[in-house]
């Protein structure tokens, strides 16, 4: 995860690919995603409490994603 200095948008990177932004929602604690890719489209808008809460989300999602698919495979 990287950030731009002086700034309230982080960029989510997943093994150094970007997959989104989180940007902190006005008036908010929150940070609010924002997909690079129709990959990731599903999860925009969701909201967390800060980027490396969303880094370790997204990268929980994708890893399940990647296990499944192995699954099918070995089946």
């Amino acid at each position: 995860m990287s950030h731009p200095s002086n700034s309230e948008s982080y960029v989510i990177e997943i093994s150094g690919a970007t997959i989104g932004i989180v940007v902190r929602e006005p008036q908010a604690r929150r940070f609010a995603f924002h997909s690079a890719s129709r990959r990731f489209s599903r999860f925009d808008g969701m909201t967390f409490v800060g980027p490396r809460d969303a880094e370790r989300y997204l990268s929980g999602q994708v890893a399940r994603r990647l296990h499944s698919l192995l699954e099918e495979l070995v089946a």
